[in-house]
This record gives C-alpha cells, sequence and structure tokens, in this order.
C-alpha cells in the first residue's frame, strides 16, 4: 500500500476548477457576511428618527449581532474540527440569512436587538470556518495570498450595504437594506449545499479515504490507484497521532503566546472598526453632513479594505506575514490621526479615510490568513473561529463605546487620537508573536525573512 502526502496534490502549479470554485463560493459568503455586518450602521441613523429614540438607546442594537458573533465563533472552531467545516459554513451562512431577512420586520427595539443577535450567531461562524476550508484547499505558497483575496469581500460588502443606503433608504426605507441583506445568503445556501466540497485534510484525519479520495478526482481530473492512501503532511500526522484535543492544542505552551497575541490584536482592531462601521454615519452626521454624505463616506471606509486587503496580501506571500502585518497597523494608527484633523474639507477627509481603511480594514481581515498559517490542521477551525470569537468582544466594546463618546460629547479629532491608541496595541501584539520562537509560522514564510 503506498501512501500519497495531500499537501503535495495541493500544492499544484495551476489551480484546479475545484480549488477555484472554493476560493469563489468564499468569496460570495465573505461578501453577503459584509453586507449584512455593516447594515446595521447604516440605517442606525434612520431608526433613531423613525422610532423618536436617542442614539445611545441604539448601543444595544448596534451590539447584539457582536455578541451573537463572539459566541457563534467560539461554538463553532471546536464543532468544525469535531464535524466538518462543510455543513458548519452552509447552516451558519443560512443562519444569518433567515435572521437578517426576519430583522426587516421588527417593530421595536427588543425584536431588532433579538434578531440582529441571532444574525451575529450566522456571521461569527461563517468566516472563519470558510477562511479556515480555503486555506486548506489552497497552495501553502499562495494561501495568505489567496484567504486575503477571499478576506478583501468583507469590506467590498460593507462598503456596498453604504452604497445600498445611499440609493434605497430614502425611498424605500431602512427595512430595504435589511431584505437584500437577507436574500443573497439564503440564495447561496442552496448553492453552497450543491457545490462546496468538504476539506480533504479533515476527511483524511477522520479516516474517510473514499470520501477523500472522491475530492482529488476533483481536482486531478482522474481517479486515484486503489492501493494509494492520502495522509497528511509529516508533521500534522505526528499531531494527529497524539490524539491532543483541539482547543487543548490552541491552549498549550507551544501555541500560548500566538493564541494570546492574535486574540489582543483581534480584540483592539475589531474595536476600532466596528465602532467606526457603527458610529461613523452617527459621528458625520453630527459634523453636519447629509445622508448620502455621511453613507457615501462611511462606505469609503470599509471600500480602502478591499485595496488594502489585497497589497497586504501580497505582502504576506513576499515578507514575513507577522513583520508585514505590525508595520501596517502602525501605519494605520498615523492615517487615523491625520484623518482627525481634516474634518472640515469632504474631499481630503474622503481621502484619508479611504487610506485609513485600506490600512486597518486591510489588516484586520488579513488577520484570518495569519492565523491559519499559524495552527496545524487538527486545530485550525479551533485557532481560526476563537481568535474571532475572542476579538469580537472587542468589536462589542467599540459598539457600546460609541455611545459613551457622545455622552462625553468629544470632537471628531479627539475620537480620532483616541482610536490610534488601539490599534497601535494591535502592533505590538503582532510584535511579540513575531519574537516567539515556541512557534514559528510554516518555515516557507520563515525563510522568506531569513
Amino acid at each position: 500500500m503506498k501512501t500519497l502526502d495531500i499537501q503535495t496534490i495541493i500544492d499544484r502549479p495551476k489551480l484546479s476548477k475545484l480549488q477555484w470554485g472554493v476560493f469563489i463560493l468564499g468569496c460570495l459568503i465573505i461578501l453577503a457576511d459584509g453586507l449584512d455586518a455593516g447594515a446595521i450602521g447604516y440605517i442606525a441613523p434612520t431608526i433613531s428618527e423613525e422610532w423618536g429614540i436617542s442614539k445611545k438607546d441604539l448601543g444595544p442594537v448596534l451590539s447584539a449581532a457582536l455578541i451573537g458573533m463572539s459566541l457563534g465563533a467560539l461554538i463553532s472552531g471546536p464543532l468544525a474540527d469535531r464535524l466538518g467545516r462543510k455543513w458548519i459554513v452552509i447552516l451558519t451562512t443560512g443562519l444569518f440569512g433567515v435572521a437578517t431577512l426576519l430583522s426587516a420586520t421588527s417593530e421595536n427595539l427588543s425584536q431588532l436587538s433579538f434578531w440582529r443577535f441571532v444574525t451575529g450567531l450566522g456571521l461569527g461562524a461563517a468566516m472563519p470556518n470558510i477562511a479556515t476550508l480555503l486555506a486548506e484547499y489552497m497552495p501553502q505558497k499562495r494561501r495568505a495570498l489567496m484567504v486575503n483575496l477571499m478576506l478583501s469581500m468583507f469590506p467590498l460588502g460593507a462598503a456596498l450595504g453604504g452604497v445600498f443606503s445611499a440609493l434605497l433608504i430614502k425611498d424605500f426605507g431602512w427595512h430595504s437594506i435589511l431584505v437584500v441583506g437577507g436574500v443573497m445568503p439564503i440564495i447561496l445556501t442552496l448553492i453552497l449545499i450543491l457545490m462546496l466540497p468538504e476539506s480533504i485534510q479533515f476527511l483524511i484525519r477522520k479516516n474517510k479515504q473514499t470520501e477523500a479520495k472522491k475530492v482529488v478526482a476533483r481536482i486531478q481530473g482522474y481517479n486515484l490507484s486503489p492501493d494509494i492512501t492520502l495522509s497528511l503532511p509529516v508533521i500534522e500526522s505526528q499531531q494527529q497521532a497524539n490524539k491532543t484535543k483541539p482547543v487543548s492544542m490552541v491552549l498549550s505552551a507551544k501555541y500560548m503566546i500566538a493564541s494570546f497575541t492574535l486574540w489582543l490584536c483581534c480584540f483592539m482592531s475589531l474595536l476600532v472598526f466596528y465602532l467606526l462601521v457603527s458610529w461613523m454615519p452617527t459621528i458625520l452626521k453630527n459634523a453636519g453632513f447629509g445622508v448620502e454624505q455621511y453613507s457615501l463616506l462611511t462606505a469609503i471606509f470599509p471600500f480602502g479594505g478591499v485595496l488594502g486587503t489585497i497589497l497586504i496580501g501580497l505582502l504576506m506571500y513576499k515578507f514575513n506575514p507577522n513583520r508585514a502585518l505590525m508595520v501596517v497597523y502602525i501605519l494605520a494608527a498615523l492615517l487615523l490621526i491625520v484623518t482627525g484633523l481634516l474634518s472640515q474639507n469632504i474631499y481630503l477627509l474622503g481621502g484619508f479615510i479611504f487610506l485609513a481603511g485600506a490600512a486597518l480594514v486591510g489588516a484586520q481581515s488579513s488577520l484570518p490568513s495569519l492565523a491559519a498559517i499559524s495552527y496545524p490542521v487538527q486545530c485550525r477551525a479551533v485557532g481560526v473561529s476563537w481568535m474571532h470569537g475572542i476579538g469580537r468582544l472587542g468589536a462589542i466594546t467599540g459598539a457600546l463605546f460609541g455611545s459613551l463618546i457622545f455622552s462625553l460629547d468629544f470632537n471628531v479629532h479627539q475620537i480620532f487620537i483616541m482610536l490610534a491608541i488601539p490599534v497601535l496595541i494591535s502592533a505590538i501584539a503582532l510584535f511579540i508573536k513575531g519574537r516567539d520562537h515556541s512557534n514559528k509560522v510554516d518555515s516557507i514564510y520563515s525563510e522568506k525573512s531569513a
């Protein structure tokens, strides 16, 4: 009986149709995820006026989805490492689609908060698990780049929310944004059921050789010989032989520093991202901008992240990923400080919001790529999902902190200066991770920086 390392099949010079298919499906999931995650920020000012409630009253609504995201990520990671990535992605994509659609029927804050919480459960589980699945289908050399390209769809989806808001809210009301955001993932779920494959590494780890060989046949275009047994790479096979539980591996001495620094970086980064996405329309409205202006200006921020995520993916491909992201976070902090000085000039403000989004949103969107190459297949879903789950606590803090800003009556400049501080902490966390010698990311990346 011959054995064949599955990574040698995946590391083909040209991606197969199946690998491109997983990438495209992942892009659509992340696009819908970004649209639904950012929708509430765009419709918040309109809801406030229509329901006659204060800005502070919107805090629980804005944070409800974030709480759901945190729980969804924490719960789904262990489930995906135990039950498989495919059906976790499918079920959670359908969940956030249905919940977003039902959010449009809300008549008060309690109903809207509930449905946003349920939406968050799906959103929080879908993103890290499709990132894990795609990482396991990509060649090792291009893994970070391809995952980043897919994740660039998240800020694009959030930006589309701003465009849709500018086009639809005035004529069709805030409900229309949630209808669009709900229908997209529901249709996508049906497509995923038919087309999304399971992770080959997961199938091998579960000794499902027959199913794994069928997927390999779709990649290669021909069936493997019956006497061939598929195997994981040598290091991951050794870890599999240890029978260590995924959660225990993530929390072990070997991965603890990497895990903690990823959690801290994601926490601080999401704190700033969600505060800006959730509250920037309201902040800009208070600065004197109209509904179309603040919707489009807010959309520029995540839209800059589309370009930033792609460029950072290239940097992570050519240089050490930790070092590349650390430098980008430092740049993001500086750009936020400058942006706060330009609130009187709409054109300069828009330009620097775009640049700040390219740096900050791009860096945040790149973190799953870094996490995916920092953990082996046995605990990869837990590692990526728990980074998201714990990081989402920062998102919750950011959404709630936004309401505190209004009570303290900070101006735009003061807000952006304060937000530069947690971004610098993210850079420090990655510096510490890069100095950790107990666990290095895949040797291929270490060799590039040598």
